[in-house]
C-alpha cells in the first residue's frame, strides 16, 4: 500500500510517497521531493510532476494527507497565501488516490512534533536550559501543553492540548491578529501600514514578505530598533520607550508608504545583513523583537508548559540572529505576567521537514498505521 503526504507552504511544497509492507508494518520511502508553488497552477499539477517519474506501474494511492496554509473546513479549501482553491475529491479522482485528507499547515506541524529527538531542537529561552548550541541534545519534555509557532511565507500558530496520554492539536489563525507595537518606533511603523492596510495583522511583518516590509521602512525613515544598542550589556529597561529625541511625526501622506524600496528578498536581507548592512541588520534585529514579543503574547493566551515550539523556514536560517537578546528580552517583557512566561521553554526545530512529518503521521493516525 502506498501513502502519500504533502506540506504545502505559501512558497514551496514538500512530498513524500512511502511504501507500507503489510506483512511486517514496515516501511520504505519511494521519493521525496520540493517543488517551488509558483511554478504550478495547482497541487494536482504538483503531485502528477511528483508521481510520474517514479515510474510505479499501476499505482494506488491508499490514502494522502496535505497541510495547507490557510482554514481547513472541508473538502475544498481556499490557500490564504497562495492563488488555489484545492478539491480533496478533484486531486482524488486525477490523481488516483483512494481518500484525500486535508489538515492545516500547522496542525501538521504541531503533530510533527511528537516525531521529533532532542537533537532537532535548539534552546532559544530556558529557566533551565542554556538557550547556547551544543552538542547535548536538548530534553524532550513529555506533559503540559504546548504551542507551534512558525514564520514563513505566513504566520503560523497551533495550540496543542494535553489530554493527560497524547498531544491534541487545534486549529487555529493566531498569525492574524493585530500587530502591537512594544515601542515607538514600532508605532510608527503601525501608522506606515494603515496606509495600505485597514487590518495589520502580526503576519504583515512577522513572515519572509513581512521581514522584506520591514527592510522597506527602515530605508524610508532612519528610526532606531526598538532596543537601539547593539551589546546586550546595554540592554536594559531605559533603552525602551525612551528615543524622545529620535521621535518622527505620526503625520504621514500615502506617497509615504512604498513597498518597492524592498529591493531584496528575505534572503537577501539575511546575507546583506550578515555582510554589515545597517539597513538589514535593523530589520532583521526588529523581527526577531517583534517575533519573541509575539509568542509571549500568544503564551498569555494560551500557556505551554511543555514549551513553544518554532518552526516555519526563516527561524532556522537566522538562529544566529534569534540567539541575540533582542527575541528573548521581548519574549519576557509582559508586565505583571512576566513569570508566567518566564517558566515557559522555547524551542527552535531545525527540521524544516517538520509539517511533512505532521501529515504523514496524520496518515498513519486516520489509516490506523503502526509504523515500525
Amino acid at each position: 500500500m502506498y501513502y502519500l503526504a504533502g506540506d504545502i507552504g505559501g512558497t514551496k511544497a514538500l512530498l513524500q510517497l512511502i511504501k507500507i509492507n503489510a506483512e511486517n508494518n514496515t516501511h520504505i520511502t519511494c521519493g521525496q521531493k520540493r517543488f517551488l508553488c509558483h511554478k504550478f497552477d495547482s497541487l494536482e499539477s504538483i503531485i502528477s510532476s511528483f508521481i510520474r517519474p517514479l515510474n510505479i506501474s499501476n499505482l494506488v494511492i491508499e490514502s494522502a494527507c496535505f497541510g495547507l496554509p490557510g482554514p481547513v473546513n472541508g473538502s475544498k479549501v481556499k490557500l490564504t497565501n497562495l492563488p488555489w482553491i484545492v478539491d480533496a475529491h478533484q486531486i482524488e479522482k486525477t490523481c488516483s488516490i483512494q481518500k484525500v485528507h486535508f489538515v492545516n499547515d500547522f496542525y501538521a506541524a504541531a503533530l510533527g512534533v511528537d516525531t521529533l529527538t532532542g537533537k532537532e531542537l535548539v534552546s532559544l529561552y530556558s529557566q533551565d536550559i542554556s538557550s547556547k548550541v551544543n552538542e547535548m541534545s536538548v530534553p524532550m519534555p513529555t506533559q503540559g501543553n504546548r504551542l507551534v509557532v512558525g514564520a514563513g511565507t505566513g504566520l503560523g500558530v497551533a495550540p496543542v492540548y494535553f489530554d493527560g496520554k497524547q498531544f491534541l492539536p487545534q486549529n487555529s489563525e493566531g498569525g492574524h491578529f493585530e500587530f502591537a507595537p512594544i515601542s515607538d518606533t514600532q508605532q510608527i511603523l503601525l501608522q506606515w501600514l494603515w496606509q495600505q492596510w485597514e487590518h495589520v495583522s502580526y503576519e504583515r511583518v512577522l513572515s519572509g514578505p513581512g521581514l522584506e516590509t520591514l527592510y522597506a521602512f527602515f530605508i524610508a525613515h532612519d528610526l532606531p530598533t526598538t532596543y537601539s544598542e547593539t551589546s546586550s550589556q546595554n540592554l536594559n529597561k531605559n533603552t525602551l520607550h525612551s528615543r524622545q529625541d529620535n521621535k518622527v511625526g505620526l503625520d504621514f501622506t500615502v506617497k509615504d508608504f512604498d513597498l518597492s524600496q524592498k529591493n531584496l528578498n528575505a534572503e537577501q536581507i539575511s546575507q546583506a545583513a550578515g555582510n554589515g548592512d545597517p539597513v538589514a541588520i535593523k530589520a532583521l534585529l526588529e523581527f526577531v523583537t517583534i517575533y519573541g514579543a509575539f509568542i509571549g503574547a500568544v503564551a498569555l493566551v494560551w500557556p505551554a508548559q511543555n514549551g513553544i515550539y518554532l518552526a516555519g523556514g526563516i527561524a532556522v536560517k537566522i538562529l544566529d540572529w534569534m540567539q541575540k537578546p533582542y527575541f528573548k528580552k521581548a519574549f519576557l517583557e509582559k508586565g505583571r505576567m512576566t513569570q508566567i512566561v518566564e517558566r515557559t521553554p522555547v524551542y527552535l526545530v531545525t527540521d524544516e521537514s517538520l509539517g511533512l512529518r505532521g501529515a504523514m503521521r496524520q496518515n498513519q493516525i486516520t489509516s490506523g498505521l503502526k509504523l515500525s
